[in-house]
Parts: C-alpha cells; structure tokens; sequence
C-alpha cells in the first residue's frame, strides 16, 4: 500500500492563507456574537437605566450633568461592542472569501469511486 505525503494536496502550502480559514471563520463567528450579546445587553441596562431615571419626573434628555452622565454610562461598552462587530465580520467575511476563491483547489478531479474500487477488489 502507497502512503502519501500529509502535505501533498495544493492547499496545504505554507505560503497561503487557506490554513488560516476556518481558524479565523470561526473566530470572526465567536468575537461577532459575544460582541452582539454583549451589545444587546448594554442597550438593555441603557434603556432600563433611563427608564428608572425617568420615574421622578426628570427625561433623560435633559443638558443636566446627571442626565449627560448616565447617557454616557455605557459608552465604552458601546464603542467596544460594534468595533467587536465590525472586526468579527472582517474575520468571517474575508475568510468566507479565500475559501469560497480557493474552492476548486481541494485536489477534487471529479472521478467517483466505486464500491468495489474503494474495498480493493
């Protein structure tokens, strides 16, 4: 029986980033939904936040230093969640695409096995 080299089919040379894919697709998939939770829930404690301010008469849209100050509680968090987002949809889609571009690669010739074929008979 002829063994092969690990390293014999074109994708796995060390120069591309074909090895890299699905690493990065995988981690653009993570970095993109923990910041899209992280988002959801900051806009919560935001919305409660107003809401519990708003109770005593006053808006949150006042000029008032208070006011500004819970506007800006979450800020940061914010900021961080949607450049989470924009960095994880880097990662899946510039993956997606040297996959999708490197597709015909997969040393595929289009001939089928047959059963017989594969038992060794």
């Amino acid at each position: 029986m002829e063994t092969t080299p690990a390293d014999a089919s074109p994708t796995a040379s060390h120069g591309d980033f074909s090895r890299y894919t699905r690493p990065l697709l995988i981690l653009g998939i993570v970095v993109a939904v923990v910041s899209a939770v992280l988002l959801l829930v900051v806009l919560g404690l935001d919305a409660f936040t107003a809401t519990v301010y708003s109770v005593g008469g006053k808006s949150i849209d006042d000029g008032t230093p208070e006011a500004q100050a819970l506007r800006d509680q979450y800020l940061g968090a914010k900021i961080a969640a949607i450049v989470g987002l924009v960095v994880g949809g880097v990662f899946l889609v510039g993956s997606l695409l040297v996959m999708y571009f490197n597709r015909s690669r997969g040393g595929d010739d289009g001939d089928d096995l047959s059963f017989d074929e594969l038992a060794g008979e």
